[in-house]
């Protein structure tokens, strides 16, 4: 099984996407897949993908302030 739960698309930057698998949950950004039981680490890790795609486009820097 896989569903995808959230996506977030980010000018200039790889889509992230958060997926329930049979095995729990599953973050993808670009070519990095990240599996976790825990629901709350998927989204730990669904948030810090979101943030670094951000600060790659130049929409807000590290601190998560916008440009």
């Amino acid at each position: 099984m896989l569903k995808l739960i959230a996506k977030n698309d980010v000018t200039d930057a790889e889509s992230v996407e958060l997926f329930k698998t049979f095995n729990g949950y599953a973050v993808r950004y670009g070519l990095q897949v990240e599996s976790t039981t825990d629901v709350n680490e998927a989204l730990t890790e669904y948030s810090a993908c979101i943030a670094h795609a951000l600060s790659c486009s130049g929409e807000c820097d590290e601190l998560g302030e916008t440009s």
